[in-house]
């Protein structure tokens, strides 16, 4: 029987699932979509979404074995111990007036907004904390690296914005990813269908496992970290600094992360296809609208309106554009500070799956761009902390090296001038 990591993470729609063994490559993966993605009450999803996906795991790779579960999610995301949710993407008021806090604003507007289950739950938790807290019964707070506490919370800041002493205690401890939170008790495995007393580690926010996953831990090194929203990521030993720029620290002590983000590409063109949908009356894949947009004189069948057609060529246009106006950004910022800037970048998320996609994109910012053997850099990030963990390698920097691996290249019709 093969051993594998059951590695996990928790988006906003849909919780993602694979058994990742001490390779590359995923042995077999899992999604299992939320019935109600707006709801306050999400977080109870999640734990049958799991066993929604382990069930699909079990029947796609039956001879194999699960060594350990690693949790990573989404975030700010705030959770009670009771599953009352609130989502870092729902709008919410705070009057927190320090500006460095993302988690104290969010803690606040939780008080606020859900002030009975504020006062009336004995911990507080963030998204993968909660699934973790589910599994094993014990609370924990995942902080990435030492100086991600002034953007979690101290106790002295949470004191000047008026959290009582008996707030503060519903916060549970910081734990480093890839910690041991417990094991899986009766109850849950009795509700998700793995073996109690399976091992459960803390991955990290889902930004900083796409990160791991990606290898874009040394200077020189980008991720295009795509989704609804977009994020090209930029690994420096120096916080860079101009508009637009979001600078926050690695997971990896001195080294900074230097992201760009475009909050709508992937929701734009997700829009788009739904559109077409329902006016054309059919089905269509985001691999397939895009090829009837860039390959219209080549294919034949059109599936799509010429009207359709340029909209989606406007749309794409944007995109890329917007992509390319953030590479220029990060590009600039760099030269500025005197530090090389990197000759390709490693795409990640559901939109590397779409060759022309990738290909549009890459001959629009003229830049090479490659994708990893686990194109859900979440769940290859999960793993490497998981194996870490659990003994198979030193630190995190040779376990991505061992385990982040190209699948393809892309290269663009017209190559980058880097003189």
């Amino acid at each position: 029987m093969k051993e594998a990591v059951l590695c996990v993470d928790i988006g906003s729609s849909s919780l993602k699932a694979a058994y990742m063994g001490d390779t590359p490559k995923s042995i077999a993966y899992a999604r299992a979509s939320f019935s109600d993605t707006d709801s306050d009450t999400i977080a109870r999803e999640w734990l049958p979404a799991l066993k929604r996906a382990l069930d699909e795991l079990k029947e796609k790779a039956p001879d194999t074995g699960i060594e350990a579960v690693c949790i990573s999610g989404n975030g700010p995301t705030v959770v009670s111990d009771d599953g009352m949710t609130l989502l870092w993407s729902k709008q919410a008021l705070s009057t927190v007036t320090d500006t460095k806090s993302m988690w104290v604003k969010r803690l606040d507007a939780y008080r606020k907004l859900h002030s009975h289950h504020w006062y009336n739950s004995k911990w507080i938790l963030g998204a993968p904390e909660y699934l973790i807290y589910s599994l094993t019964g014990n609370a924990v707070t995942i902080l990435p690296e030492e100086r991600f506490t002034e953007i979690y919370w101290t106790e002295e800041l949470l004191n000047k914005e008026g959290f009582s002493q008996e707030e503060i205690k519903k916060l549970p401890p910081f734990v480093k990813p890839g910690s041991l939170a417990g094991k899986v008790t009766q109850k849950a495995a009795e509700e998700t269908g793995l073996l109690e007393g399976t091992l459960v580690f803390c991955g990290a926010p889902d930004f900083i496992v796409a990160l791991i996953g990606t290898d874009t831990l040394d200077t020189g090194k980008m991720c295009d970290r795509s989704g609804s929203s977009e994020g090209i990521n930029l690994c420096t030993p120096l916080p860079l600094e101009g508009e637009n720029i979001r600078v926050m620290p690695s997971i990896i002590p001195g080294m900074w992360n230097a992201s760009v983000v475009i909050s709508d590409t992937g929701r734009r063109f997700a829009d788009f296809k739904e559109k077409v949908e329902k006016e054309q009356n059919i089905q269509i894949t985001h691999k397939n609208i895009v090829a009837q947009i860039v390959d219209w004189d080549k294919e034949e069948t059109h599936l799509i309106t010429e009207e359709q057609r340029q909209e989606g060529q406007a749309i794409i246009h944007d995109v890329t554009h917007q992509l390319w106006a953030a590479l220029n950004i990060l590009k600039k910022a760099s030269a500025e500070k005197g530090l090389p800037f990197p000759r390709s970048m490693t795409i990640t998320g559901g939109q590397a799956l779409n060759e022309k996609w990738s290909q549009v994109k890459c001959d629009t910012l003229c830049f090479p761009m490659a994708v990893t053997e686990c194109v859900d850099a979440e769940l290859a990030g999960d793993n490497i902390l998981a194996r870490l963990s659990l003994g198979y390698y030193d630190s995190i920097e040779e376990a991505a090296f061992c385990l982040v691996k190209k699948a393809k290249v892309y290269t663009p019709a017209t190559p980058a001038d880097h003189a």
